[in-house]
């Protein structure tokens, strides 16, 4: 598994996406749940879910009584299959590296499990600042630490070209270039960042 170009990316999930809700270990529900509460949603609140592959927040977030919920991933078929699961919900397809002004702002912007396919990180933080309340929060998160994602990626022959988590240096940068403050930094049982506009 190697992928260098956008295509190769949207490839790759692509011929991948029939069944993928199948393959997701438990443990990625458990530590989802965590950060969910961590973020501190509540009732009425907003969510933009980024990379939201086939809609593993979507499944913890749907009884909740959120205010407005969209996910964005670039893949289409990852976003079909979204949709087979969870009819009518907001999935759009869209590349969040590339310029990304939606109709309306939310509380949080999360990606999660998906920071690894991201290779425009200023793009990222633009994005995420640019569709974000006043107030609103910005998270990165992990179901492995950096250590335990590059054991994984060992594992499977996977040699990344770069971090696939970013470092804290990095992340405290983007988040003060694009205006963010309050950066929490995590890196024990799972990997967790937020900031706050």
């Amino acid at each position: 598994m190697s992928y260098k170009s956008k295509p190769e990316v949207v490839t790759f999930f692509n011929e991948r996406a029939k069944g993928w809700s199948n393959r997701i270990n438990p443990r990625n529900h458990e530590i989802a749940e965590i950060m969910i509460n961590r973020l501190a949603i509540r009732d009425g609140d907003s969510v933009l879910d980024v990379g939201a592959g086939t809609g593993i927040l979507f499944s913890l977030l749907k009884n909740r009584r959120l205010g407005q919920y969209v996910a964005l991933d670039i893949s289409n078929k990852m976003v079909e299959e979204f949709l087979d699961s969870h009819p009518g919900t907001d999935v759009r397809c869209l590349d969040y590296e590339a310029d990304v002004l939606l109709e309306s702002n939310f509380d949080f912007a999360i990606i999660f499990n998906s920071i690894p396919h991201f290779d425009n990180l200023n793009g990222v933080f633009l994005n995420a600042y640019t569709n974000l309340k006043a107030g609103g929060k910005f998270s990165i998160s992990h179901s492995r630490t950096r250590e335990g994602l590059k054991e994984h990626y060992s594992r499977i022959g996977y040699i990344p070209a770069k971090e696939p988590i970013p470092t804290d240096e990095t992340l405290y940068q983007l988040s003060k270039e694009y205006g963010f403050k309050n950066v929490v930094i995590e890196n024990r049982e799972y990997f967790f960042f937020s900031c706050k506009k």
